[in-house]
């Protein structure tokens, strides 16, 4: 991982900000529903909320946002160069790592760098460049078509069936100037298709949307390492794709950013964690996240979680102590709480989950 974390992040875009879209009366609506509904919980629970807020508002950035920005630059140069005056065949870019990598919340952040990739009026209409959905469980083809469909703004009607989905796709996303498709966790869609045939009709249809002559489109695909199959079974994907790994935090190499994460989302409510960052606690953090970027963030999360309810002005080790006990099944067992046992080196990376005897 050292190779891929330079010591600076590259600068972001500086080209001014185009008019972006308001946003919508539903948005609106749930805003409002939920400001209604955390102003009813008990106690202090309004502030608590407030809180956490604000901590989840942070991101945390390493050298890996750099290495990828850099090379998703030159994935964006490759896919608007012309040839002959017109662009030519999509390409694939391939984010992909463990449960826990963080891979949603880079790409969310990668994509917000970029201002010409946001949804945004102009003189002559509303463009979208990039679309974005995420899939939440197995999906069939003609789903995802409808799913990309929707969200370039198409009204999806009942009985579009598979071939008429992939069909006029192509036009749709032309007609809304959408360059590239993001796919969030892919690999529910291959999961979905195990055998070959169905694996190839995937690349097909990618391919499809890739080889149009009038309007090529390129995919991001964020996922877990099998999403990187899908390059693989087919050679034209392969040729074509870029590839990201997010790798595990080295420890003790990456200790200063374990730190880094504790330090800045503790601050962000004025919760001191000088006292836990000179400890070892860091180091029982990484292990506790199996050293995964996105899971050490959400040990964090949680512990500052406990030391607000007990309106704590500093973070405390019984803090991770008691947030590991809510999230697993160590309670009454300390020797497996990795924020309690000596050798807690020697516990199962994650979290502590009892096996069910069959």
């Amino acid at each position: 991982m050292k190779s891929r974390r330079p010591s600076q992040e590259s600068a972001a875009s500086t080209d001014p900000m185009p008019e972006p879209e308001e946003r919508s009366a539903e948005a609106d609506h749930d805003h409002d529903f939920l400001a209604d509904f955390v102003s009813g919980l008990p106690g202090d629970s309004p502030r608590i909320v407030a809180a956490l807020e604000r901590v989840k508002d942070v991101y945390v950035p390493c050298g890996r946002e750099t290495l990828l920005k850099k090379e998703f630059d030159m994935f964006l140069q490759m896919i608007s160069a012309r040839r002959n005056g017109k662009r030519d065949e999509g390409r694939c870019f391939f984010v992909t790592g463990e449960s826990g990598a963080g891979k949603t919340e880079i790409v969310k952040n990668l994509i917000a760098k970029y201002p010409k990739l946001q949804k945004r009026k102009m003189s002559y209409g509303t463009v979208q460049p990039l679309i974005s959905i995420k899939l939440q469980g197995p999906v069939i083809l003609k789903t995802l078509g409808w799913n990309i469909l929707r969200a370039a703004g198409y009204p999806v009607k009942q009985g579009l069936e598979k071939h008429n989905t992939w069909d006029i796709l192509p036009q749709q996303l032309h007609h809304r100037n959408v360059m590239i498709i993001h796919i969030d966790e892919p690999q529910h869609l291959l999961t979905n298709t195990e055998a070959n045939q169905e694996r190839k009709n995937v690349a097909k249809a990618f391919k499809g949307v890739m080889n149009n002559p009038d309007w090529p489109v390129s995919f991001i695909l964020s996922g877990m390492p099998e999403t990187n199959e899908l390059a693989i079974k087919d050679e034209q994907i392969e040729r074509r794709n870029w590839f990201f790994t997010l790798e595990d935090v080295d420890m003790p190499d990456e200790r200063h950013l374990v730190i880094k994460i504790i330090s800045e989302l503790a601050g962000s409510v004025s919760i001191n964690a000088t006292e836990v960052s000179a400890s070892d606690v860091p180091d029982r953090v990484a292990h506790a996240a199996r050293y995964r970027y996105g899971r050490i963030a959400q040990v964090v999360l949680s512990a500052i979680h406990v030391a607000l309810t007990k309106g704590a002005v500093a973070l405390e080790r019984n803090h991770f102590v008691e947030a590991y006990l809510l999230h697993s099944q160590a309670r009454g067992q300390d020797d497996m709480n990795p924020f309690l046992r000596a050798d807690w080196r020697n516990l199962p990376q994650g979290l502590f989950m009892i096996e069910t005897v069959k």
